[in-house]
């Protein structure tokens, strides 16, 4: 006689059984509904966020209906398998609430994982972005594959071009439905506006950025670099620094009012130079452009003087002539160290 299969083997047969098909879409009716609503509240009961719970629920009810989905053991089993997936995904892969809740009933984290790592052998600057949106997908192994080539498709087209733009284009465009023309359209038109700019690889980034989501590309670049003309204009005829102007301008020119946020963030980078030269004075300049857009300027940049002690105490201990590197380009992150020691080990990969 076949052995029962216990609860938790049962859950996690359900579970698979879930992913292996895309998610159903419907209504239930009352006692599928009920049961429904009893197993999305033993499943949140057991630490589970309320919306993955309840899209769990609906999953089970809806594709294999009462007889096939068990009992509260089974229910608090699948609860307890969300969890540590819940956990695995926050703590390993560093998705935030919204992302697990979206992606857990599509994919497991394992396969989360799996598939990051995927993405990251094949080019590890774009493998969290592609993720990211890739996990909105119906199928995110799937979308987030056919991202990547189309991806390196507009890359490798445009390297010839221009390089140094070439990436942020294929970032912006890769998810549109035909990408390389997409691109090379905005590109052409893009190129003449931003000869100007062309020693000035990260303000030509950020002016791609925001025209290439635009509906239209070269209004929007035209419009962002007049506001950014205006910005700098005003800042250096008040004897602020050329490429302070510019830093700042890059920012503010994003905003509603450009010179009202110019002036807020030029007072915030004043403050916060001031305080971090006393301990910092080698990264100073850098920790004030970050923190003074912060809501809370000098409490951001005291993290980030954190953020940069801890960062040369730890990877200095394995490779202090890289650390400083390592550490002013880690030092912003949320998760520093996670983020320092990739970095290192891209360094030590290319020599």
């Amino acid at each position: 006689m076949a052995t029962e299969a216990t609860p938790t083997a049962k859950a996690a047969a359900l579970l698979e059984n879930v992913r292996r098909t895309p998610l159903a879409h419907g209504r239930l009716r009352d006692g599928k509904q009920a049961l429904r609503w009893n197993i999305a509240r033993t499943v949140e009961d057991c630490g589970v966020p309320q919306r993955l719970a309840d899209r769990i629920a609906f999953q089970l009810v809806f594709k294999f209906g009462p007889a096939a989905v068990g009992d509260q053991r089974t229910w608090r089993a699948v609860g307890e398998l969300l969890r540590r997936d819940v956990d695995r995904l926050k703590n390993h892969v560093v998705l935030v609430e919204r992302q697990i809740i979206v992606a857990l009933p599509k994919l497991s984290a394992q396969q989360i994982e799996d598939l990051l790592e995927e993405l990251q052998a094949s080019d590890s600057t774009i493998a969290r972005t592609i993720l990211n949106t890739a996990l909105d997908a119906a199928d995110p192994r799937t979308a987030a594959r056919r991202y990547l080539a189309e991806f390196h498709a507009v890359v490798h087209d445009l390297k010839n071009i221009d390089p140094a733009v070439a990436r942020t284009f294929a970032n912006a465009t890769f998810m549109a439905h035909a990408p390389r023309e997409k691109a090379r359209a905005h590109f052409r038109r893009f190129a003449d506006l931003m000869a100007k700019f062309r020693d000035d690889v990260e303000f030509v980034r950020t002016v791609a950025r925001a025209a290439c989501r635009a509906a239209d590309p070269i209004k929007a670049a035209e419009g962002f670099v007049a506001k950014h003309d205006t910005v700098v204009a005003q800042l250096t005829s008040t004897g602020v620094e050329s490429s302070i102007a510019r830093s700042l301008a890059a920012i503010a020119s994003s905003s509603a009012e450009p010179l009202p946020t110019a002036r807020k963030l030029l007072q915030n980078f004043e403050a916060v130079l001031a305080l971090a030269k006393e301990t910092h004075p080698q990264i100073a300049r850098s920790i004030a452009l970050s923190a003074c857009r912060a809501t809370e300027p000098l409490r951001a940049a005291r993290v980030y003087m954190n953020n940069y002690d801890t960062i040369m105490r730890v990877i200095g201990e394995t490779d202090p002539r890289r650390a400083p590197v390592v550490a002013s380009q880690a030092f912003r992150s949320d998760n520093p160290l996670r983020w320092a020691k990739r970095y290192l080990a891209e360094l030590q990969a290319a020599g």
